[in-house]
This record gives C-alpha cells, sequence and structure tokens, in this order.
C-alpha cells in the first residue's frame, strides 16, 4: 500500500506543469509602485489600510473565539443536566479557554496592537519624520500601496 501511494505521488508530482512567474506589464500598476518607490502619501494611505485590515481581523478572531466559548459553555450546561457521563467542568474550563479563549486573545491582541489610537500615533509620528516602527514596516505589502 505504501509502494501504491508513494508511485501514485510520485506520478502526480512529475507530470504537473510547472509555470514561471511572469512579468507584470508596465501599465497595469500606480507609476510609484512600478519604480519600487513609494511617495509620503503613498505609505500613510498603506498604513491606514493595514491597521483598518489587522482592526477587522482583530474583531473577526474575538468573535470566532467568544461564539466558541458560547457554544461549549451551553453545550456542557446542557448534556450536564441530564447525562450521566457529563463533561467535567475541568474539561468544559480547558475547552473554553483552548477553543475560545485562545482566538479571542489573538483577537483581542490585534485589537490593541492595531488600534485607531496607535495608528494616530504612529501617522503623527511618520508625518515629523519619523522612521516606521518595525511590526509596522514589517507588514507593509504591496497590496496595501494601492491599485
Amino acid at each position: 500500500m505504501k509502494k501504491q501511494l508513494l508511485i501514485t505521488g510520485l506520478v502526480l508530482t512529475t507530470s504537473m506543469s510547472v509555470y514561471a512567474q511572469q512579468a507584470v506589464p508596465a501599465g497595469t500598476m500606480a507609476p510609484s509602485a512600478a519604480a519600487g518607490t513609494a511617495t509620503h502619501a503613498d505609505t500613510v494611505q498603506a498604513v491606514k489600510t493595514m491597521f483598518h485590515k489587522h482592526r477587522t481581523g482583530g474583531w473577526i478572531w474575538t468573535s470566532i473565539g467568544s461564539a466558541f466559548a458560547v457554544r461549549i459553555a451551553t453545550a456542557a450546561a446542557a448534556s450536564s443536566s441530564n447525562s450521566i457521563d457529563s463533561p467535567t467542568t475541568g474539561s468544559t474550563v480547558t475547552g473554553i479557554a483552548l477553543f475560545g479563549g485562545v482566538p479571542a486573545g489573538i483577537g483581542i491582541g490585534k485589537l490593541v496592537r492595531f488600534s485607531t489610537t496607535r495608528e494616530a500615533e504612529i501617522l503623527s509620528a511618520f508625518e515629523q519624520g519619523k522612521t516606521l516602527p518595525k511590526y509596522v514596516s514589517s507588514r507593509l505589502k504591496r497590496k496595501y500601496f494601492g491599485k
């Protein structure tokens, strides 16, 4: 069985076509993005876009974590009232912490790190000529610089 699986995998990987990355035509990008340099206004807009997207992600993670925590708690409460082999309190707390707390913690961390207050502070410092913090500059991707 292992031999058949390995041979099938080898045949599939060697029979697929491989394509190189294509160069983007010069007229499809913004002039500043095509040249590889961004203007001050482009960078400010990219920072605003990035912060907005990360805040949205924070709300999504927090919502998912909260939904899992509520669902686990209600399922545990419902099953503990009418079952002999009901889940223990420890397993319920562990489930809530693991499946609810971790995503909620990630979301809250994103909401704090990419808050509107922090965004305003960073943009104000950038307007005064200071550089962007490392956690901002390392996350700025080409997609945030517009069309």
